[in-house]
């Protein structure tokens, strides 16, 4: 049944309504190109663009209610609503849309800085055999089986509500959502209530936007702590420091809910005698009732935390610890997510998503710990970013690097010089250091330098498919073009 104006609005406090009320609304639309006659538009500010620039398109596109928190024209066949918190009203009127299918589901949320991606898969292969089960995140969205290609690590209100609905529909009782810092301060995940909540680790990340790492750690425990009364479960990797110190000085009735992981004394579900190679990780599992050796085909110290975190998951979902053991032998690597490419040649071929400071120094400590010959490293930093990171993050690859490549990464509406020309800011001076604006040719430049027993890390893009220049998408794949390159080498499967 298609709902009214005054049923989606029904006590939200703060609203001027100008216009009829009892109009029906058959879709919701943030975005003027997606209205469709009797559609909601609701002008959200953003970052880019405003909204409220497109409300007289929406209205020529045949939209019936115009919302937003600005005075605007509108003519006497079109309702009106302002309001003072356009994100709120989204989420609240997008839940009641699709008439609150969030309910029923059992919702799992992972946070963090760096992980979510690949503890959210694993969980998902975990249970599997549980029936199917709706998951979102960086990489796609899954819907009961169909897959969807995913917009943003946490979609906003309306998709994400929509998506919601359609998971439900096709009998899913469970979904794992990854839930960014963003999706959090924007109010796209408000109103939800998740059953367990997953927080891995907490680093420097998107400072420009958040202002610096002390708002964003806040961002993110006020966030915890305003779920605590809903979880079952708080899922808490203990060995980075800034979740434990958020699980420290949480409330009690918090703390009772807390599932720790990690390689600490203490933890519940904790990892001994590690064994880290090029191609695989062991440890013993330890958990309250017992322990197991166990071999992870997922590589380095971040990738077992990443593990323990879908282990401590499945534990608090009355899962198997030695069954979860077994089934992580088949789990294939998460598409770039220290992704080691399965091709015959003497060096090692890895492509990883990392784009922090953060990831950055740890991954490469993790490789260079496996790696018998050199190290080398294609990398770059994405336009309209933090310009401040960027002479750091190629201080830290040039250090940790035998070879180190500077190229490409998304330029967006800067231009790959003035990127670059940051990058050369550093405070260091490194002979090991190459410039190369074109991406393919940097690449083809690292793999004609590798030797037996090197690593080439191809850095930063991961599992996506294309480069963004200014307006404009153009399809790369990293592991398609090295791939490619690879062919032309005389060693080739050899």
């Amino acid at each position: 049944m298609t709902p009214t104006l005054k049923h989606l609005i029904s006590g939200i406090s703060g609203l001027i309504v100008t216009g009829k009320d009892t109009v029906t609304v058959r879709a919701l639309a943030t975005d003027s190109r997606r209205v469709v006659s009797g559609s909601m538009f609701i002008a959200l500010p953003g970052l880019r663009t405003d909204g409220h620039f497109y409300v007289s398109e929406a209205i020529d596109r045949g939209a019936s209610v115009i919302v937003c928190e600005k005075d605007c024209w509108v003519p006497p066949n079109v309702t009106l609503v302002q309001t003072n918190d356009l994100r709120s009203f989204v989420a609240c009127v997008a839940s009641r849309f699709y008439g609150h299918p969030e309910k029923a589901l059992e919702l799992t949320g992972f946070l963090g800085t760096s992980g979510k991606t690949v503890a959210c898969t694993l969980l998902k292969h975990f249970l599997s055999k549980d029936g199917p089960l709706g998951v979102l995140g960086t990489i796609n969205y899954s819907v009961g089986g169909r897959t969807l290609p995913a917009h943003r690590t946490t979609p906003e209100a309306i998709e994400l509500f929509g998506l919601f609905a359609q998971i439900k529909q096709r009998e899913c009782r469970r979904v794992l959502m990854e839930v960014s810092a963003h999706g959090i301060d924007q109010k796209r995940v408000e109103g939800l209530q998740f059953r367990n909540l997953v927080l891995t680790n907490l680093t420097p990340e998107h400072l420009n936007y958040h202002g610096s790492l002390e708002q964003y750690v806040s961002l993110e425990r006020e966030y915890v702590k305003g779920q605590a009364k809903g979880l079952k479960y708080f899922i808490a990797g203990i060995d980075d420091g800034r979740v434990h110190s958020i699980l420290e000085t949480a409330p009690e009735s918090l703390k009772a809910k807390a599932l720790t992981f990690g390689c600490s004394e203490g933890a519940t579900i904790r990892a001994s005698r590690i064994t880290y190679s090029e191609r695989d990780t062991r440890f013993t599992l330890n958990w309250p009732e017992g322990q197991v050796k166990l071999v992870s085909p997922l590589l380095g110290e971040f990738n077992l935390q990443n593990t323990l975190a879908a282990i401590a998951c499945g534990y608090a979902e009355g899962l198997d610890p030695v069954q979860m053991g077994a089934d992580l032998l088949s789990f294939p690597a998460v598409r770039g997510r220290m992704e080691r490419l399965d091709v015959e040649c003497p060096f090692n071929l890895v492509v990883d998503y990392m784009h922090t400071e953060a990831a950055y120094d740890k991954g490469l400590d993790m490789l260079r710990g496996l790696t018998k010959g050199r190290l080398i490293t294609i990398f770059g930093c994405g336009g309209n970013r933090d310009d401040k990171t960027r002479p750091v993050i190629t201080d830290i690859v040039a250090r940790k690097s035998d070879i180190a490549i500077a190229t490409a990464d998304n330029p967006r509406n800067e231009t790959i010089e003035a990127i670059f020309e940051d990058m050369r800011r550093s405070n260091e001076s490194h002979d090991n250091l190459r410039f190369i604006d074109d991406r393919r040719a940097a690449i083809a430049a690292a793999i004609a330098q590798a030797r037996p027993g090197d690593t080439v890390l191809i850095a930063g893009k991961g599992h996506e498919t294309f480069q963004e220049f200014g307006d404009c998408v153009v399809p790369f794949d990293d592991r398609a073009v090295a791939l490619e390159i690879l062919k032309n080498q005389q060693w080739h499967n050899q």
